[in-house]
């Protein structure tokens, strides 16, 4: 029987009581996550709470059982352990369940049933229950059955109503599975007594139950019935009734109805935890003779993909024109459709059943399929054991004992080393060496069971007695006024032409326009006005347009002298409308009828950036480098360098991106307000370039300058976690360094919380390239779900929504990775409560996984 761990759920109204403490920030955290099924969350903030040097010893010893309970779920009994051997939780009422469930976690299961009993023995210990569920399902996976039905009936005389229901059902369970079916009858409680919340389990159980006694046609309907209901099933006990429908179609004698059942269901639910024993069933329904054409066979193959693609680069959920959106991550994917390896060896099964070359032959691809592109699958064994039998059918022993030898030696499937030294045994048997037929029918009867252990004795028996050639058999799985009027004309413009920023005159400017329209500087008010106009963060152009077609219509003379002005009024205008055409036209007019002016300089720089902007790189590089190497303006010059470096940078050609490292080292050299944002853009494009080594050697000399609180300190060292990252997939160390310096940024964030989510995502998405430290072999997917739940344990949404989003979605994918429904039911609606961007997505996703997974009830 499947061994099933009882650990029950810590509930809010069993919080710990701190005699007189207030409730720490940590320690009601890792309650509520707790509750929550968040463990690993949880452990962290129980952690938290111990540094808090002001609980008493009591309060401590509640926490520190929290967190030894957090660890046991999650699955970490060792660390646990320690935590329950300290003398301060000694007298904890529930310590003595938590060792013993970390003991379990440990299959340590005698020392773990010698401490159930004890707790059994007290009617007032915690979670008696769930512990006399444990050992019972301990002492069945040992075999020790009646020790385990003694086990619950012990727990029948203390428990209320609904407990004893519990138990019951719980014995029928155990009674079914042991096939005493009258036994089991008699368990079942009556319907009246059994709450509501228990009657799914119930009706289940009473199907199985009616299946058992023969009558199928009734557990047929009832079975249906529990398939065609959309609430109160969880995801096993509704595709076990999927399997029991089969089951009780095949009893009536309807096997084409009773395997299309199950070929449907999986069709619509191709992730099912029970395809096992679905395909178990189907190989087993296959008739000993069938044709290529046999129905099974043709719907199996509907299965069967391709073979498996090179696997694609870049991360998931990377957002941007960042390094850190292209990071390659060089590894096989790690799983394709759940039932492909299923459906290859049901075929190759079948396959084998029909005796043409063609269909031979395509039985082995199969099986040799299956073991290149699912190699830690546990149908490879019996793949091999297959493969074994052909190689002795087609007289070549050599390679049938290689891999059956090997069987016997690797695999960790009892009945699998039982029947390849049954088959070996055999074989050496027919060749006359007794000795080690004997040897290996010896092994086979203690790895076999039921009829099979039996013929395995018989055969030893019979080559020790007779010691004559017999066949065994086997089966095979983002001011003042002043008073002189004409004074006060001249005193206004002057004060206006004087004032500064530029933009802050154009008030006064429009107050003298209005007031003097007929004075001798009226049209170099209005060219002041316009450039007045057109300065600052909000230009207006509607004004300076009507002050330059006021100019426009003056008398020549009027306006001669300010030529120059208006034609760069003219093209700030066209810039600022994004005009690119007509402000690369006027730009050039300047640039040619005024070249050796100050004007022409900035027509030249405006010139250049329309050209940037326009996707015109080269032309773009070529006017700004001209001019940068010449203009004494050195804001304008740096400015001017670091834009033809990025024009070279898009330029297109390798040679062209080489070069712009050159003109990004002439706009860092030339030291002015933008000498960090060539050095930021420098990094970059380095990245980009895949030369990420250079680039995080560049940062690093660069942020080695910075004082300890400088603001590029966030910038750049986000630039060097990517740049370090980038080298991960070549260099796995690189990806450690690139999560110091996450760690790192997360202490210079401070305030800054629209940065918190996206270090979170960025520290999240590094720890999924990274060997767990315990087991090499995995990914740290469980710290870096930590650091991705982390912006979700908030009351108040995010100062922005992307990575905050993004990390909660990549912690919600990864609980469905691992199969933990309802909890990940529970993030889901939590990122629905925020209210964000993706708010509707996420509660469909809560929706879809409830559907999916049939999460409608704990167990």
């Amino acid at each position: 029987m499947k061994f099933r761990l009882f650990i029950p759920i810590f509930l809010l109204t069993q919080q710990p009581h701190l005699h007189g403490q207030t409730e720490t920030h940590f320690l009601k955290k890792g309650t509520i996550a707790l509750d929550d099924g968040l463990w690993e969350i949880a452990e962290t903030h129980f952690k938290n709470a111990l540094a808090d040097t002001t609980l008493s010893a009591d309060a401590k010893a509640e926490i520190i059982i929290r967190l030894a309970e957090s660890l046991i779920r999650d699955g970490n009994p060792t660390e646990a352990l320690p935590l329950l051997d300290q003398s301060l939780v000694a007298k904890n009422p529930e310590l003595p369940f938590w060792k013993a469930m970390a003991l379990v976690s440990q299959t340590r299961f005698t020392e773990a049933i010698g401490i159930f009993t004890n707790i059994l023995a007290n009617p007032k210990s915690p979670h008696r229950i769930e512990a006399g569920f444990t050992q019972a399902s301990l002492q069945l996976s040992l075999g020790q059955t009646n020790e385990a039905l003694d086990t619950l009936a012990a727990l029948l005389a203390d428990a209320d109503e609904a407990t004893l229901v519990r138990i019951r059902l719980y014995q029928v369970q155990v009674f079914l599975d042991l096939q005493r079916t009258e036994d089991a009858r008699q368990a079942m409680p009556e319907r009246s007594v059994i709450a509501e919340t228990d009657r799914p389990q119930a009706d289940f159980l009473e199907a199985q139950l009616l299946l058992k006694e023969g009558r199928a046609d009734i557990a047929e309907a009832r079975f249906r019935n529990f398939l065609s209901k959309s609430t109160g099933r969880v995801l096993s006990r509704h595709h076990a009734s999927a399997v029991g429908l089969a089951d009780a179609l095949r009893t009536q004698g309807n096997l084409d109805d009773a395997a299309k059942s199950l070929l449907d269901f999986i069709q619509d639910h191709p992730d099912s935890p029970l395809l096992d024993a679905m395909f178990k069933r189907i190989i087993d329904w296959l008739p000993e003779k069938l044709t290529i054409t046999d129905p099974i066979l043709e719907r199996v193959t509907q299965w069967i993909t391709p073979y498996s693609q090179a696997p694609t680069a870049g991360i998931p959920g990377a957002a941007g024109n960042t390094a850190v959106s292209a990071w390659p991550v060089n590894t096989q994917l790690e799983k394709t459709s759940a039932p492909l390896a299923y459906s290859i060896y049901t075929r190759a099964i079948g396959l084998e059943r029909i005796a043409t070359p063609e269909a031979q032959r395509e039985s082995m691809r199969l099986f040799t399929r299956l073991r290149v592109e699912h190699p830690e699958h546990h149908l490879i064994p019996q793949a091999l054991y297959h493969l074994a039998k052909r190689h002795l059918r087609e007289a070549k022993p050599d390679l049938a004992f290689s891999i059956l030898d090997t069987l016997r030696e690797s695999t960790n499937t009892p009945s699998i080393k039982g029947k390849a030294a049954f088959l070996e045994a055999r074989e050496a048997y027919q060749k006359g060496d007794l000795e080690v037929a004997i040897r290996l029918f010896d092994q086979a009867s203690r790895f076999l069971t039921g009829d099979d252990t039996r013929s395995a004795r018989r055969n030893l028996a019979i080559t020790k007695i007779r010691m004559a050639q017999e066949n065994g058999t086997t089966l095979i799985q983002l001011e003042g006024n002043p008073p002189d009027k004409e004074l006060e004309a001249d005193l206004l413009l002057e004060k206006a032409l004087s004032t500064t920023p530029r933009q802050n005159a154009r008030v006064t400017l429009e107050d003298f326009i209005n007031r003097f329209p007929q004075h001798p500087r009226n049209a170099e008010a209005r060219i002041a006005a316009a450039e007045a106009a057109l300065s600052g963060p909000s230009p207006d152009i509607s004004f300076a347009t009507v002050q330059l077609d006021a100019l426009a219509a003056a008398p020549e003379a009027s306006v001669k002298i300010f030529s120059t002005r208006i034609a760069l009024a003219h093209l700030r205008v066209a810039d600022l409308k994004r005009d690119s055409p007509a402000t690369i036209a006027a730009a050039q007019t300047i640039i040619d009828t005024w070249p050796n002016l100050p004007e022409a300089a900035e027509a030249e720089f405006t010139l250049g950036r329309n050209l940037f902007q326009s996707g015109n790189y080269n032309s773009a590089r070529l006017t700004l480098e001209k001019l940068a190497a010449r203009d004494t303006d050195f804001p304008r010059a740096q400015a001017a360098w670091l834009l033809a470096a990025r024009s070279a940078a898009l330029g297109g050609t390798e040679a062209s991106k080489k070069e712009a490292l050159i003109l990004f080292d002439k706009a860092i050299e030339v030291g002015s307000s933008t000498t960090a944002i060539a050095s930021l853009e420098k990094a970059r494009h380095l990245i980009d370039m895949a030369r990420a080594e250079e680039a995080a050697a560049f940062l690093r000399g660069w942020i080695a300058t910075f004082p300890k609180d400088d603001s590029l300190q966030l910038p750049a060292g986000l630039l060097l976690g990517e740049a370090l990252s980038a080298q991960g997939s070549s260099h796995p160390p690189a990806l450690a360094a690139a999560l110091t310096v996450y760690d790192n940024l997360l202490l210079h964030a401070g305030s800054q919380s629209a940065l918190i989510p996206r270090l979170q995502y960025l520290r999240g998405r590094t720890l999924e390239l990274m060997p767990d430290e315990k087991n090499p072999a995995k990914k740290r997917e469980r710290q870096a779900f930590q650091a991705y739940y982390s912006v979700l344990e908030t009351d108040s949404p995010p100062a922005e929504w992307e990575y905050f989003e993004l990390s909660a979605f990549r912690a919600l994918a990864l609980l469905e990775k691992a199969g933990r429904w309802q909890t990940a039911i529970n993030v889901a609606k939590k990122i629905a409560s925020f209210k964000g961007p993706r708010a509707e997505e996420a509660a469909a996703r809560a929706d879809k996984i409830q559907l999916k997974e049939m999460m409608f009830e704990s167990e």
